[in-house]
């Protein structure tokens, strides 16, 4: 596990900078977001954007880290045995896409439950992980009604698999996608201390388990559905 290092209340800094939600959208390629209907956790509005930057043949190329708000944080994690976090409302954000789109992720509001899972391009953790949990979707373990989002974090120009938005394509990553903050906002919404992390909240919209490292995949399953009470 790549461990964290916090600059300041709101920031994540330094080498080791350390998803899942409903989902509505789907990351498709580099800038596109294909959006379907039948959930409410993710709202969309087309008419708000959020930087993105535009090419010398004027295409337009994702943001690598967009802005985000959060409207509370959780203890910052230490272990999944006795988690201070569990119990408690998990923060809803308001975030952007790789092509600038506004997403508002609402955990709990429409009664489903959703998985975030944090990752950086460079941590070598995320990059073992990854394809553990596309396994895990490819046969067919996931919660039917688990909603389950990625959030590229802790992004670094100088630092192997940037950029963050090609990195998920290229890894197959079989969910949707968000990036978030320079400041790391959302990671420090969730309390992430290390890479990856997953967090895991009920309909309910409360945190019902958050672990971090690389985990099998009878590890991911275990935990996931010992949280939803699905065991």
């Amino acid at each position: 596990m790549n461990k964290v290092n916090y600059d300041g209340k709101k920031g994540l800094s330094g080498k080791t900078i350390g998803l899942a939600v409903a989902v509505v959208v789907v990351l498709a390629a580099v800038v596109a977001i294909v959006s379907s209907g039948g959930n409410d956790s993710v709202s969309t509005d087309t008419t708000v954007s959020g930087p993105t930057t535009t090419g010398a043949d004027g295409a337009v190329a994702p943001a690598e880290s967009q802005p985000v708000q959060y409207d509370g944080n959780l203890p910052m994690f230490e272990s999944d045995v006795n988690d201070m976090a569990v119990g408690q409302d998990a923060p809803a954000l308001q975030m952007y896409g790789f092509n600038g789109q506004r997403f508002t992720l609402d955990p709990g509001v429409d009664g489903k439950p959703m998985m975030l899972v944090f990752l950086a391009h460079w941590c070598p953790h995320c990059n073992a992980e990854i394809p553990v949990l596309n396994e895990w979707q490819k046969q067919g373990l996931v919660p039917e009604d688990l909603n389950v989002i990625g959030i590229t974090t802790g992004t670094r120009t100088d630092q192997p698999n940037y950029p963050p938005s090609k990195w998920i394509q290229d890894m197959e990553w079989s969910w949707a996608a968000l990036p978030d903050s320079e400041k790391n906002e959302a990671a420090y919404a969730y309390g992430v201390t290390g890479f990856p992390t997953f967090v895991v909240i009920g309909g309910d919209g409360l945190v019902k388990y958050r672990g971090s490292g690389e985990k099998s995949l009878e590890e991911v399953d275990a935990a996931v559905k010992k949280a939803l009470a699905l065991t």
